[in-house]
């Protein structure tokens, strides 16, 4: 097959974004577009065959698995915007960090509207990532690999197993508490609006102290810093000469990953079997959480390297390909999922939730995704970028960008 050009390239990157938003419309449409965690008994409510079978897809497939995918996207995304901005611009610093301050506003507009927001935490990292740029590929490759596998977590949680102190937060468990948890379920069901803005306003801390505590935000940062690597080792721009790597990084990653899953249902057999109580043991919890966390880590990396080398096929391009409108427009179709969610499932919408089940949660992606794929096709036949993307990107600069395509062939 003959090199892409330059345009393939970038519909490479950005059908890889829209496959990414795709998995991050699964995670979080299942629960009812819940962005933290809900009293047990929400979701043992739901036994049908169909909430058995999302759940379980969820859990294996989806779950930690795409908020890393979009994560490295990003980071290669802000590689390739300090880069552009380095060499076309000698105070290329301040204006990164004026533009990370406006991706900071809006996360946290978006935030008061829906908790789950990634933008927030994406802005400090940003920040971490303008520090490692003077990093040698070789220890930025390092770092990235160890906290993206959440080494930071691990480490606190071995302190805390030898100094009997409070274990870490469970990914499983709501990370407020329980009593936060039930107020959060009621603002969901029968909050107003300003209730709902205010109770994520409040959460704002909380969400954070769950970040680190549960090393999310290490695994974010150490996928913003493997996006950064890849931009670095033009694995994007070179896309054909990059081709054995990615393959072997592809297969590589899909036999450690298989092997990593075995381990942990092995264990879980084995403690059900024998009745040997592991789910109390700190020491059992901790191999867990570390194999669950290499897993996740694994699976991120075999999507990513999967997914760029079924591009390599012409008859995976039209499946694929048709999903870079929504990648080119990530950063409002991102926060458009949160303006379905509520219209939907929250009192101040329609109200599902609960009247559906995580099983009709499922089905329900395939309708909303095909609406936004709809809406970009036709907003970019008409304009230049995407309307969130043409404002972060006017402000940046402090001028209005052109927004229709017309006014490109007038200037």
């Amino acid at each position: 097959m003959k090199p892409y050009p330059s345009t393939n390239r970038i519909i490479t990157v950005d059908a890889l974004r829209g496959f990414a938003l795709l998995g991050i419309l699964f995670a979080h449409f299942i629960f009812w577009h819940t962005g933290a965690g809900l009293p047990p008994d929400t979701y043992s409510k739901f036994n049908d065959i169909g909430s058995q079978i999302a759940g379980a897809f969820n859990g294996i497939f989806i779950f930690g698995k795409f908020f890393t995918f979009f994560s490295f996207l990003f980071g290669l995304s802000f590689y390739l915007q300090m880069q552009s901005l380095q060499h076309k611009e000698q105070n290329f610093v301040l204006r990164y960090v004026w533009r990370l301050l406006i991706l900071g506003i809006i996360g946290l507009i978006h935030h008061v509207l829906w908790r789950g927001d990634i933008l927030s935490i994406y802005v400090p990292l940003g920040f971490v990532l303008l520090f490692a740029r003077n990093l040698s590929n070789k220890w930025l490759l390092i770092i990235a690999l160890l906290i993206s596998f959440n080494l930071p977590a691990r480490i606190i949680e071995l302190m805390q197993l030898f100094t009997s102190a409070t274990p870490a937060a469970n990914l499983n468990e709501p990370p407020e508490g329980m009593e936060e948890a039930k107020r959060y379920y009621e603002v969901i069901k029968n909050g107003t609006f300003p209730a709902l803005i205010a109770d994520n306003w409040k959460a704002l801390v909380s969400k954070f102290a769950f970040q680190f505590s549960s090393g999310r935000i290490y695994i974010t940062l150490g996928f913003f810093m493997l996006g950064a690597y890849a931009g670095r080792m033009k694995w994007f721009e070179t896309i054909e000469d990059s081709k054995p790597i990615i393959k072997r990084i592809c297969k590589t990653s899909g036999f450690a990953a298989l092997a990593v899953i075995i381990i942990p249902i092995a264990l879980f057999i084995i403690n059900n079997a024998l009745k040997l109580g592991w789910e109390n043991n700190r020491a059992m919890t901790m191999v867990f959480n570390l194999l669950v966390d290499a897993a996740n880590t694994l699976m991120t990396l075999f999507y990513l390297s999967g997914v760029t080398m079924l591009m390599y096929r012409t008859r995976w391009q039209k499946i694929l390909y048709p999903m870079a409108p929504i990648g080119k427009m990530a950063l409002t179709m991102y926060l458009s999922q949160t303006l379905f969610g509520l219209l939907l499932f929250y009192h101040v919408g329609l109200g599902w939730f609960e009247k559906t089940s995580p099983g009709i949660n499922f089905l329900l992606v395939f309708p909303v995704f095909t609406i936004q794929l709809l809406f970009c096709r036709w907003w970019l036949r008409h304009f230049n970028y995407g309307p969130v993307e043409w404002l972060w990107r006017s402000l940046t600069f402090g001028r209005w960008f052109p927004l229709k395509k017309q006014q490109t062939a007038a200037a």
